[in-house]
């Protein structure tokens, strides 16, 4: 990974941090006090800065503006009202929505709306705001329980629509009853929040089903192309209420329902009082705020899950205490034990030097600590005894915790995927082309998270079908197929895991096209390429940067390529696959956990330290003798199930030996065959260790990006054991030549590697230069200020120090001028860095003894990187 885009990933976790922070601050309102709102503008701030670092105008704009808005609240001439909050809301949601579009290649949010929202909190003032947010306080709660019930409301209509299509068009009297019911609620609750246009239609759809059920009009496919239009008009009017954008007028499908129920010769006379009563309705732009509030919640609901799992893993660290209490216990006893023996062997002794006066004092400090040994013992028993109790309730009551923590995390597949219909709609139309969007299993239940990560992926694939693979109505027509092509998204939960199935009837895959440019790319040889199979050139279009677009339009071209879609899906445990279908078309199929809070995980010990395994992605473990591995064409394999499976080492998989083959205790291999899809690859391992059931956390940014890492676990001795990715380990495998051996008991000689210590207060450029450095091969430790630096450099062997100056508690050239007062670090070496181009700050720090100066506008790596290499 270049470092722009380290840079960038900083920014990404950074970013996070800022907005919850923000959130937490305006949760607390006034009572956050002119100390809090000094907070969140300088969180606004720094974000504003790391937005203008990283290019993000918008972030940067946004960041700006709410640095504004929190002075003037700070100040007492902006009330934080709910138009403040929820202009607040709406600038964090662009900010996350732009942020989470980096690198996907999906257009970035447009901050105007949330821009002219902070504008409007700013002009309002102190005076009427109160009053107008409670209003909008109370239309925002009915709006939110509004958008949940429409949606129900709405795949009600459609699947009893899709059975009268699949069949002679005739409805029993139960479905139309039903028809009947649910527009008459959606008319109700649409009234209710003050929507008339939402109103209007469904009042002329209650009108239909009405005259369907009376036998005066027929369920003919006329009818039910525009009842389709007109709960598609509904559906896109709440998803643009949802996204704060002012929806369109539904003029189209009044008019095509006035025309079937005969109340206007001219549609758009049909459509004027619904629209006039539009212009009236209150501002709906308070109905966005709906998933402020719900991710509110859920952001809430995340922090209790980790504290679940946290209180998991404490409750595995109690057994270290008990094991404790249980060695103690045992070693007060034995001392007991061995106080009696001496005792009865000195029993005499002891009685002759009772009757000497000066012996008299250790006799009873003797048989005081008898008796203390004795009482000690008893409570250490008790004492381990409640301690086991309690560890057991704990235990117990987190695991408990935990899985009500992670059942409520469990959310319907339609709140997060529903709004799919409005956007494929609008692609297809953007691209000029009939598309109809078949949507099923939206009522799955998976954890929330899961869901949101595979939102945009699933996006992704979407757009992929409608640009690459859907032809235009008239190239279909030449094609002989119908004209108007299908795309069909399936959900499914099978056991413990999540099944997306994307499927279209277009164009397919142009195999012969994926393995030209995976020639002119130099992922394969031309030879490759023509001995490939279809499933292997087809998993060519997940790599990195690869795209068969020949020209960039919105939605492809732009060499984005589904890489995106794989390394969101590994990050979940999950895999995605392109499957074999008969007919014209494509299908795409992702698997993932149905939920993220917790993982099986097998732990196992490599090269002296344990990593975790998810165990869906193990499909055996085995022990295997070192003289049944074999070779073929000097690549070592093991014959399992009948088949030939190559061999590795997970030291050489994950680089930590610079050996070219790899070495084991004894004469057996634990071996653990891991399998993704239908690939399959055997793992050795220097032992297995245990089974956890965990909660897999997010590493720091860093090493965030590294993709065969899937996050970490907490052990119960405190350490973090790094979780690994199966897939990732399968994709990383690099066949050796030599057979594995027998250790020996040669030595190697190590290359001492310099330590470096990095100095700054901000996030963004300690990982710039941490990453500059380790990638060149020095050790990095870090520090956010000149304290910390110090206690850095009297607790670690340091052979460099990198220095920002400004930053708070003690800045860079008091740093500097300690370390030339210390005999220890005066002949330190030290490089001054600053965004303070002052010659004043360069003299100071030249003459207090900076063996550099380096300023950050001119920031050069390579710079960095020559000068480290003098000083050392």
């Amino acid at each position: 990974m270049d470092i722009n885009a380290k840079v960038l990933a900083a920014f990404q976790a950074e970013h996070k941090e800022q907005i919850e922070a923000i959130r937490s601050i305006v949760e607390r309102g006034i009572d956050a006090g002119e100390g809090g709102f000094n907070e969140a503008l300088r969180l606004a701030h720094t974000m504003k800065a790391g937005a203008r670092v990283c290019g993000l105008d918008g972030v940067q704009e946004l960041a700006h503006r709410l640095e504004t808005l929190f002075t003037q609240i700070r100040d007492r001439k902006v009330a934080l009202d709910g138009a403040a909050v929820a202009a607040i809301n709406s600038a964090l949601d662009v900010i996350e929505d732009s942020m989470a579009s980096v690198g996907t290649g999906n257009r970035p949010a447009d901050p105007a709306s949330a821009l002219r929202a902070i504008d409007r909190a700013l002009n309002a003032g102190a005076v009427d705001a109160p009053r107008r947010g409670l209003r909008e306080g109370a239309r925002q709660r009915v709006l939110a329980a509004f958008q949940c019930e429409q949606q129900e409301h709405l795949a009600g209509i459609r699947a009893i629509l899709a059975k009268a299509a699949q069949g002679d068009g005739s409805l029993s009297a139960l479905d139309l009853d039903e028809t009947l019911r649910l527009a008459h609620t959606l008319k109700g609750g649409a009234r209710i929040s003050g929507l008339p246009s939402v109103e209007m239609l469904s009042h002329h759809l209650e009108s239909v089903f009405a005259r369907i059920k009376s036998g005066s009009l027929q369920l003919d496919p006329g009818v039910i192309e525009v009842v389709t239009l007109a709960l598609n008009a509904i559906e896109d009017w709440m998803a643009s209420l949802a996204e704060n954008q002012t929806p369109a007028e539904p003029v189209r499908a009044l008019a095509a329902l006035g025309r079937l129920l005969g109340l206007a010769d001219d549609g758009d006379a049909a459509c004027a009082p619904v629209i006039e009563a539009a212009r009236n309705a209150p501002s709906s732009a308070a109905g966005a705020q709906q998933f402020d509030t719900v991710r509110l919640s859920a952001e809430h609901l995340d922090r209790l899950l980790r504290s679940s799992g946290q209180i998991v893993t404490e409750s595995l660290r109690q057994d270290q205490v008990s094991r404790a209490l249980a060695d103690l216990s045992f070693n007060v006893d034995e001392m007991d034990r061995e106080w009696e023996a001496v005792r009865e062997a000195s029993a005499a002794h002891l009685h002759r030097l009772s009757a000497t006066p000066e012996f008299t004092r250790v006799l009873h400090y003797l048989e005081f600590v008898e008796r203390q040994t004795r009482v000690i013992s008893k409570q250490t028993r008790q004492i381990r005894a409640l301690q086991q109790r309690s560890s057991r309730s704990v235990r117990v009551l987190g695991q408990e915790l935990q899985e009500n923590v992670r059942k409520a995390r469990m959310i319907p597949a339609e709140s997060v995927f529903g709004v799919f219909r409005k956007m494929v709609r609008d692609m297809a139309r953007d691209e000029n082309k009939n598309v109809e969007f078949r949507i099923s299993g939206l009522d799955v239940q998976a954890d929330r998270m899961v869901l949101q990560a595979l939102k945009d992926p699933v996006m992704h694939i979407l757009r992929n079908s409608i640009s690459h693979g859907m032809e235009r109505p008239d190239e279909r027509k030449r094609l002989g197929k119908a004209e108007c092509g299908c795309v069909t998204l399936r959900m499914e939960a099978v056991g413990n895991r999540l099944t997306i199935q994307v499927e279209d009837d277009g164009r397919g895959l142009d195999l012969s096209r994926i393995a030209e440019m995976a020639v002119r790319k130099g992922l394969l040889s031309q030879a490759d390429a023509d001995t490939h199979s279809p499933e292997e050139l087809s998993g060519l279009i997940f790599q990195p940067g690869f795209s068969t677009a020949k020209t960039i339009t919105d939605l492809s071209g732009r060499g984005m390529g589904l890489s995106v879609v794989y390394e969101a899906v590994s990050r979940l445990q999950g895999e995605v696959r392109v499957a074999q279908k008969s007919g014209p078309g494509s299908c795409m199929i992702i698997s993932v956990p149905l939920s993220i809070s917790t993982h099986r995980l097998l732990l196992v010990s490599s090269h002296g330290q344990t990593f975790a395994i998810p165990s869906s992605g193990i499909q055996r473990l085995i022990r295997v003798k070192l003289k049944d591995v074999e070779t073929v064409e000097g690549k070592p394999i093991i014959v399992w199930e009948g088949q030939a499976t190559p061999l590795a080492s997970l030291t050489q998989l994950l680089g930590l030996s610079g050996e070219a083959g790899f070495t084991v205790e004894g004469e057996v291999l634990s071996v653990m065959i891991l399998k993704v899809g239908k690939r399959r690859l055997a793992v050795a391992v220097d032992a297995f260790v245990a089974e956890r059931e965990a909660m897999i956390k997010n590493l720091d940014t860093l090493v965030s990006n590294i993709s065969i890492l899937a996050g970490g676990i907490v052990l119960e001795d405190g350490s973090v054991s790094l979780v690994l990715n199966t897939g990732e380990l399968i994709d990383s495998f690099k066949p050796i030549y030599a057979p594995p051996t027998s250790r020996g008991g040669e030595t190697t000689v190590e290359k001492k590697v310099s330590t470096v210590l990095v100095v700054d207060d901000s996030f963004t450029a300690r990982t710039l230069e941490k990453s500059i450095l380790e990638v060149h091969g020095y050790n990095v430790v870090v520090a956010i200020d000149g304290v910390e630096g110090l206690s850095k450099l009297r607790s670690e062997e340091i052979d460099l120090v990198i220095s920002d100056i400004q930053m708070p508690r003690m800045d860079g050239l008091a740093l500097l001028q300690e370390m030339k007062q210390d005999e220890r670090f005066a002949r330190l070496p030290i490089i001054l860095v600053t965004s303070m181009n002052h010659i004043d700050d360069q003299e100071r720090g030249l003459a207090l003894g900076a063996d550099a100066y380096l300023v950050k506008q001119r920031f050069d790596h390579q710079t960095l990187l020559d000068t480290i290499k003098q000083l050392l």
